[in-house]
């Protein structure tokens, strides 16, 4: 067999290895969560509904073209889907998915909300075989799931956050969001994960696309970012063509 070749199945074995490891050690941190504080933002690791809500406010900067038509929102791990009561009120609107990779917390999902579809899926895995991938949905967003990145290292954690956008981009008709504590930050765990705000900027616009906002000024330590569609952009505002590609 040729090197290059021996090469790439050495890379892609580990890299199925971290993906592994990682989704194992968040499984076992969320369940334990969820097994000690039950049905409350405490099991995703929030401190209360205050700040919760503050998250959900943001995330759903979103959705800031959008007017009373009907749109989908796909919430990659949507935890105990705390973020579809919020919609269901300020956006009653927004036809809600969500997905996750704890099977426990799909098991409580299907029961409290039997009429809306949940998937066990993890976001940074091959998305050609995953139900996501057959979903025809507007928008995708992550709310917290790149903060805690208990012992898994840097270099591995930021392998399954760069894929994981890039992931949600590709599916996504319209337009991501997702969030990140801040290295403009004032105090550190070693447990979580604090990301440069121009560091991630610069990728997205090199590997998504140019249409970004970043929402910094928050009383968090956290930083929410926002990516679209060319496409979509490009219809939103017909009278300004000129400064797109011919898509």
């Amino acid at each position: 067999m040729d090197q290059p070749v021996v090469d790439m199945l050495k890379y892609l074995i580990n890299s199925t290895r971290e993906m592994d490891d990682i989704e194992n050690s968040q499984k076992t941190f969320y369940l334990n969560k969820f097994l000690r504080y039950g049905d409350s933002p405490k099991a995703l690791s929030w401190n209360d509904e205050k700040t919760q809500e503050i998250r959900f406010n943001l995330i759903s900067d979103l959705f800031k073209h959008e007017n009373n038509i009907p749109f989908s929102i796909h919430e990659v791990g949507c935890g105990l889907a705390h973020y579809l009561e919020y919609l269901s009120h300020r956006y009653p609107q927004a036809l809600y998915s969500g997905s996750d990779i704890v099977p426990e917390f799909l098991e409580y999902n299907k029961k409290k909300y039997p009429d809306k579809q949940f998937f066990l899926d993890n976001i940074a895995s091959e998305k050609s075989d995953s139900v996501l991938s057959f979903m025809d949905v507007d928008y995708y967003c992550l709310n917290g799931t790149f903060h805690t990145k208990e012992e898994n290292s840097v270099h591995e954690w930021e392998n399954f956050i760069f894929k994981s956008i890039k992931n949600m981009f590709t599916l996504a008709k319209k337009g991501i969001a997702f969030n990140f504590l801040t290295s403009n930050s004032d105090y550190y765990d070693s447990s979580l994960y604090y990301a440069n705000p121009a560091e991630i900027i610069t990728w997205c616009l090199r590997n998504c696309s140019r249409f970004i906002s970043i929402r910094h000024d928050l009383p968090l330590f956290e930083f929410f970012v926002y990516i679209y569609k060319e496409d979509f952009i490009k219809k939103t505002y017909p009278e300004h063509h000129k400064y797109f590609k011919n898509i």
